[in-house]
């Protein structure tokens, strides 16, 4: 009894290790019966059956357990005969239990392989921790990315989803993946083991995204502990990137991820932005074409035959890119850095260019043709007045950004559906006041005398429904449209939208800038894992001191009504120490998708400006030291 015991004990512990188990187990009993089989023809077969030797006995008996049907041709004696009917049925036994182990075993990877729970074995990759609505956003910024550098690629993305309809979802919202390719596994981006299914040791770099959830931070910060567990060695290999809602928690993310991770604070980026955008008309737009890799974006290039070149000798020595700054070996940046700096060895070139591709030297710098310049007024900064409209998280944070950029004396007005609005946490010299109202009724909007303010802000909320948060903000963009009339607002008008979907319906209600809050983040998370070094070029630029872009007359620089090429719009720029990055043509504002602005014009082509032209302007120097 206690053999039978330990014989089904034996048996059950290799029925529970599996197919690959049990197929070993039956391949052996399969070796077995041949052999057993060879032995029956060799001494008990008819001499006309026999074969002729051991290793032939053994093929032959093989065979027979393959197909049992040989039987059929057997002549000999009832011993032999009555063996070869006993290994014939023992074949067939075994057979009829190897089909469907292999069955199973086939079923049970194709199952594992639809779970999406195999290795992802790449190189040079880039990887995607998380799922979000702004998944879709980044996956063609990286395939835009990839086509700008004429590169095949991978892009994988580990999520808590079901792998074909993440495949499905990515196929219908990125159509165009080019030579990009996508795949998906499934598993938590915060488990060190699902995480080094993707072999982030190996990847180009590493993209956390936050869950849409109340507190997204903790399953970030989780998520960059086991990117470097998974990784071994967290201060070698690829950059991790990604984006922290609170700014509390930054310093925490930034620990957690290593010396090799790049954090976006969300809130104060976004609130920046909306900030400097509401103070200056198609900002964002100029933002916007920056961080997105299908229009003009920042690359940094070296080039040797350039060592020992003054910086104003350089700004005009590309075909097909503007020059701002110098990234020096020890990663110190420079922006806009003096006309006699010189470049040094080993330096590399900070340039705005469509592609990396398109980024060539000219054989000589052409000679530009002498033109009147005129005299940039210097207009005084008075107090201005805001208006913002709604609330959400960025609020405080938004109106701190309204004291560091307004001059003293203005005032910001919030008007928003909630008990307290903002914190006190606001710098002196600005005055606010708050007011509780619901600002999607037009009667609010009426009595609030809008035309009286500089500025316009409407805020998205708080809701991680989307299209429901876009709702309210649509419905107050039309009042205030009604209001206006038919004359253009004397204000200018910004607005938060939570969906891209939704931009063409709020183009009705016709606002200056349009910002998709999440749709940025997407845009710089991806600039960044190109290349880590922009990340601190872009908190210069969003920064309310330092160098700065913005938007000022073509009348301060060249002449109205006269053709003119854009090095000379350089060389003008330059005069007053700052630099020339671009324009903004008032005559085509109305057409998506960059309404007027260009970024690296042609230096050769020649434009003539107009009154309500606007030139973008890269000012003040900045040193941006390594980290």
């Amino acid at each position: 009894m206690l053999v039978l015991q330990r014989f089904r004990y034996r048996v059950d512990t290799v029925m529970g290790r599996g197919a690959p188990a049990l197929f070993l187990v039956l391949a052996a009993l399969c070796c077995l019966f041949a052999v057993l089989n060879g032995l029956t023809l060799l001494l008990f077969a008819p001499d006309g059956i026999r074969p002729a030797g051991a290793r032939s006995s053994v093929w032959a008996g093989f065979l027979r357990v393959l197909s049992p049907a040989l039987l059929v041709k057997d002549r000999g004696s009832a011993p032999y005969l009555a063996l070869a009917v006993v290994m014939a049925f023992s074949g067939i036994m075994l057979m009829s239990a190897l089909i469907p182990v292999i069955n199973a075993g086939l079923h049970n990877q194709l199952a594992r392989l639809h779970a999406g729970r195999s290795p992802v074995v790449e190189s040079g990759h880039t990887v995607i921790l998380g799922w979000s609505s702004q998944v879709h956003v980044l996956i063609a910024e990286l395939v835009e990315a990839d086509r700008g550098r004429r590169r095949r690629s991978c892009i994988a993305v580990l999520a808590a989803g079901d792998r074909t309809r993440m495949e499905n979802e990515i196929r219908e919202r990125v159509p165009a993946l080019g030579g990009t390719r996508v795949v998906c596994r499934t598993g938590d981006p915060a488990d060190p083991q699902d995480v080094s299914l993707m072999h982030p040791q190996r990847a180009r770099s590493v993209i956390v995204l936050a869950a849409e959830e109340d507190r997204p931070d903790l399953g970030v910060i989780r998520s960059l502990l086991a990117v470097a567990r998974a990784r071994h060695e967290p201060d070698t290999g690829p950059f991790v990137v990604t984006g922290i809602e609170d700014h509390q928690n930054l310093a925490a993310a930034r620990l957690a991820g290593g010396r090799r991770c790049r954090v976006v604070s969300t809130q104060g980026f976004i609130a920046r932005l909306m900030v400097q955008s509401s103070l200056q008309s198609g900002l964002s737009d100029v933002y916007t074409e920056l961080l997105d890799f299908a229009g003009h974006e920042l690359y940094t290039s070296r080039h040797p035959e350039l060592t020992g070149r003054r910086f104003d000798g350089i700004l005009r020595a590309f075909r097909a890119s503007t020059v701002i700054g110098l990234l020096r070996p020890d990663g110190t940046i420079l922006m806009n850095p003096a006309g006699d700096t010189r470049v040094g060895a080993g330096d590399d070139i900070v340039l705005i260019s469509e592609t990396a591709t398109s980024i060539a030297l000219l054989p000589e710098v052409p000679e530009l043709p002498e033109v009147p310049r005129p005299g940039v007024p210097t207009a005084a900064r008075s107090g201005r007045s805001v208006l913002v409209l709604g609330h959400n998280h960025r609020l405080t944070d938004i109106v701190e950004q309204f004291a560091a950029h307004l001059p003293t004396g203005s005032r910001v007005h919030v008007v928003a559906d909630a008990p307290d609005p903002v914190d006190d946490a606001y710098e002196a010299g600005l005055e606010l006041t708050t007011q509780r109202a619901d600002t999607t009724r037009r009667h609010v909007l009426e009595g609030l005398r809008v035309e009286k303010y500089d500025h316009v802000m409407v805020l998205g909320p708080d809701d991680h429904d989307p299209r429901g948060a876009d709702a309210g903000t649509l419905t107050t963009l039309l009042n205030l449209r009604d209001l206006a009339g038919d004359e253009p607002p004397p204000y200018t008008l910004v607005t938060e939208m939570t969906d891209d979907r939704n931009r063409v319906l709020a183009q009705a209600a016709r606002p200056d800038d349009l910002i998709v809050s999440s749709n940025l983040l997407s845009l710089r998370l991806a600039q960044i894992s190109e290349n880590p070094h922009l990340d601190r070029v872009f908190d210069e630029l969003f920064a309310p001191t330092g160098c700065q872009i913005t938007l000022r007359p073509a009348a301060d620089f060249v002449p109205l009504g006269r053709p003119v090429g854009f090095g000379t719009v350089i060389e003008s720029v330059r005069g007053h120490g700052d630099l020339a990055i671009g324009h903004r043509l008032a005559r085509h504002v109305g057409e998506p998708p960059h309404h007027g602005v260009r970024l690296n014009p042609d230096m050769t082509a020649t434009i003539s400006y107009a009154p309500e032209d606007r030139i973008v302007i890269l000012t003040s120097t900045s040193v941006i030291p390594p980290d």
